[in-house]
């Protein structure tokens, strides 16, 4: 048994927070791993930063959180994630015998502490990917230098490192090699681990879906789950829900989650302008980011999930959170090819995997799950097989 110390971000899950980030849930699959593993887990996890109508949403509290071999601080990023005398004494407070830094920004800051402690760094997804799309979107490349800085903070100090895909542990080793770590004394040592997205698998939450309750049975919804970042091509989504709504009224869209609060306020707010000039805008529907028992059943009420992405190294790199929970609860998806989880689909037959931008075949696989609804139910259950087979927190 070793007493880990795991810098990540919050909120966790177990906070039942209604705005849960990719990065916490992959904080949490780490921290439940170890704890499954019979190691003493505290976690350090900073709240990202958030706005309301412009405003910066300031999260001064530090609150702490102990059950058994875990415990938890959850701290404001400016006043404390950052502040090297508070982390080396809580780090230090807590026995610590591996230091864990998952993502890229938690993992640059453990690399800073620069602690006499071996040093795993998780880097979930491949950074260097998003800050290009990013860059190519908004036509600024200040985030290229920034955000290759964040990651050799890691890649120069940790002992392991763990990706999120096999293409993105290729990456991974590319860059290792850039900065010299690839040499004679390291040949044969296993630098990288693949990690895949895992969810822990719960009970359906025991409330109903007030969305089909609504629009009733005879209504096929297609849901988008989570935020709306520069990776994601909200253009494609819009034209083939369009074209599938006129094609089929009983299609309906709709979204759980929204804009990055600090790092993307733009895509989503461009979505919803294209929907309100739809004709079809009121079989859209936005119940945003929901507290986990509402979330949970809106999952399992729906018919068949979305996910479109833009052609770029971070799809083909990168995870998708919101597959693995769309497989958790056996429901479908219709999505773009190109993440490893995207193979799950159209080889597994989890859903129907469609080419990048083709507006025409994104409507025509939802024109088909909703014409057979009963082809529909039975590739769920396979998604819920490949999610049993793959991306339990149990595979850690």
């Amino acid at each position: 048994m070793a007493k880990v110390t795991l810098l990540g971000t919050g909120p966790l899950p177990i906070e039942e927070s209604s705005y849960i980030y990719s990065s916490s849930n992959r904080t949490w699959q780490l921290a439940r791993g170890l704890l499954d593993h019979g190691h003493r887990v505290h976690v350090i996890a900073f709240r990202p930063t958030r706005t309301r109508e412009g405003q910066r949403i300031v999260d001064p509290d530090h609150r702490t959180f102990q059950e058994g071999a875990f415990t938890l601080d959850s701290v404001e990023e400016v006043l404390h994630f950052r502040n090297r005398d508070f982390m080396r004494e809580r780090i230090s407070s807590a026995g610590t015998e591996l230091l864990v830094g998952v993502n890229s920004f938690p993992a640059a800051i453990a690399a800073d502490l620069e602690l006499d402690l071996p040093f795993w760094a998780d880097l979930n997804g491949f950074g260097m990917g998003e800050v290009q799309i990013r860059a190519h979107l908004t036509g600024r490349d200040d985030a290229i230098l920034e955000g290759w800085r964040e990651e050799t903070r890691s890649l120069c100090r940790a002992d392991v490192f763990s990706a999120a895909s096999h293409p993105q542990r290729h990456a991974l080793i590319g860059e290792l090699a850039s900065i010299g770590r690839l040499r004679a004394a390291t040949c044969g040592y296993e630098f990288i681990h693949v990690i895949p997205v895992g969810r822990e698998d719960l009970p359906p939450a025991p409330v109903e879906c007030e969305l089909r309750d609504t629009l009733g049975n005879e209504a096929f919804i297609a849901l988008w789950v989570g935020c709306y970042n520069y990776q994601f091509d909200i253009d494609t989504l819009f034209k083939g829900l369009e074209m599938a709504m006129s094609a089929n009224p009983s299609i309906h869209f709709a979204s759980s989650g929204g804009r990055v609060d600090g790092h993307n306020e733009t895509t989503f707010a461009r979505f919803l302008d294209q929907v309100r000039q739809s004709r079809h805008h009121e079989r859209y529907h936005f119940p945003g980011w929901l507290p986990w028992p509402e979330f949970d059943a809106l999952l399992r009420a729906v018919d068949v999930g979305v996910s479109m992405d833009i052609p770029c190294y971070e799809t083909e790199l990168g995870a998708r959170n919101r597959l693995t929970e769309m497989f958790r609860v056996g429901l479908p998806a219709v999505i773009t090819s190109g993440p490893e989880i995207a193979l799950d689909v159209s080889r597994g037959g989890a859903g129907w995997s469609v080419p990048p931008g083709d507006a025409e075949a994104f409507c025509q696989a939802l024109l088909e799950a909703a014409d057979n609804r009963e082809e529909c139910r039975r590739r769920g259950k396979t998604a819920r097989a490949i999610f049993e087979k793959c991306y339990t927190l149990e595979l850690l």
